[in-house]
């Protein structure tokens, strides 16, 4: 199904904003994210939804071919929204002039688990890797800004060569690398969140550990110079390009520290990591 433009306040709007959605939906929250965008203080947008496309890097260029903004914000479709002024936040930056070592070429907000969300999630959002990043007071250079919920310049987005069409795994540091090699930086923006739901329970955790372990192992076999090292965190100096054995090496370290820090769910989703991981080097991909 070809991405279509469910929402628009302008024939000339200002900001894209892409969902990438397999069955358009998402038990409702689709539906939610498309009635909490319309409330946004920004009103020139337009809501495309780009649906059944795969992988979500397809995805979204898909949505981006149909796109007449001169920002990008993708939002993966299992996100909420609280606050009426995040695409205002999220532009603002990216609105100043595109020159000089302190250039912005990709926004986001920081990721947080909705106040409602059930106690195993909020163990999750405690013990989990990458589950959640606090909120910053000042522009911060972080490797924490994903597809959860980011922006840039469609102008950028084409120069530095669009998402990976065919990338299972690994299409938010590839993105974010290749903005980096242009020259640009990638900031988390101050007081500004969204909501990114943890898994519910054991069995959701351990499968999504497995399938992220299992498509980090298609990486290392299809894609290997396009993997690329994500600390924890928001971190905005580091290095990118590390060796499969310091990977492994910091993953036992981490399992060590999670056994001592009686961190249970971190160990968990850790260890199912692995198993994906082993899985996905000896498997058949189609």
């Amino acid at each position: 199904m070809p991405a279509k433009c469910i929402f628009s306040y302008s024939d000339k709007p200002d900001i894209s904003i892409v969902v990438p959605s397999f069955d358009g939906s998402r038990k409702g929250n689709v539906e939610a994210l498309v009635e909490q965008l319309k409330l946004q203080t920004y009103k020139s947008i337009e809501i495309i939804l780009s649906i059944g496309e795969s992988p979500n890097g397809h995805a979204r260029n898909v949505g981006v071919e149909i796109a007449r903004g001169k920002w990008l914000v993708f939002i993966d479709d299992d996100v909420t929204l609280e606050q009426d002024t995040l695409l205002t936040n999220l532009i603002e930056p990216l609105n100043r002039p595109l020159n000089g070592p302190d250039k912005i070429g990709m926004t986001g907000p920081s990721q947080m688990v909705s106040p409602d969300a059930g106690r195993f999630q909020r163990w999750c959002e405690k013990q989990i890797p990458r589950s959640y990043s606090p909120i910053v007071d000042d522009l911060t250079d972080s490797d924490m800004v994903t597809h959860m919920c980011l922006a840039m310049p469609k102008a950028l987005f084409l120069t530095v060569g669009k998402e990976s069409d065919w990338l299972l795994a690994g299409t938010d540091p590839d993105l974010r690398f290749r903005v980096r090699q242009a020259g640009y930086r990638v900031v988390v923006i101050p007081q500004t969140w969204a909501y990114h739901p943890a898994p519910k329970n054991m069995a959701t955790l351990i499968r999504f550990s497995y399938k992220k372990g299992s498509y980090s192992a298609w990486q290392h076999r299809f894609a290997r110079d396009l993997a690329y090292d994500s600390p924890d965190g928001h971190v905005g100096n580091f290095k990118a390009k590390t060796t499969l054995m310091y990977r492994v090496a910091r993953k036992f370290v981490r399992i060590i520290c999670e056994l001592a820090g009686m961190r249970p769910l971190g160990m968990i989703y850790d260890l199912s990591y692995i198993t994906g991981y082993c899985h996905g080097l000896v498997r058949r991909w189609s």
